[in-house]
């Protein structure tokens, strides 16, 4: 017949606690992901925009174009460092 064990109960309550949080958590960095993608998304055509207005308009815009690209790298790391926060929720 079946036993209740109370200590096993609230072990397995414990473990499925945790997953739950864990979940969570995972959630709300892919969720930052994708909001540091959009940013990503928007720099880049801000990068274009400028680059075409350089041409047309002969002129250097180097310096500008650089710090939009050094912006882009930055959040590409943030992702990366993200994704690594979610590698280490899964172990």
């Amino acid at each position: 017949m079946f036993k209740f064990n109370k200590e096993k109960l609230e072990e397995q309550a414990n473990k499925l606690a945790q997953k739950s949080g864990k979940l969570l958590e995972s959630g709300k960095l892919k969720l930052n992901i994708s909001n540091l993608e959009r940013d990503i998304t928007q720099l880049k055509t801000e990068l274009g925009d400028k680059l075409y207005a350089a041409y047309r308009n002969n002129a250097n815009a180097e310096a500008e174009l650089m710090e939009i690209c050094q912006k882009i790298d930055t959040l590409y790391r943030q992702i990366d460092e993200i994704k690594q926060q979610i590698d280490n929720l899964q172990e």
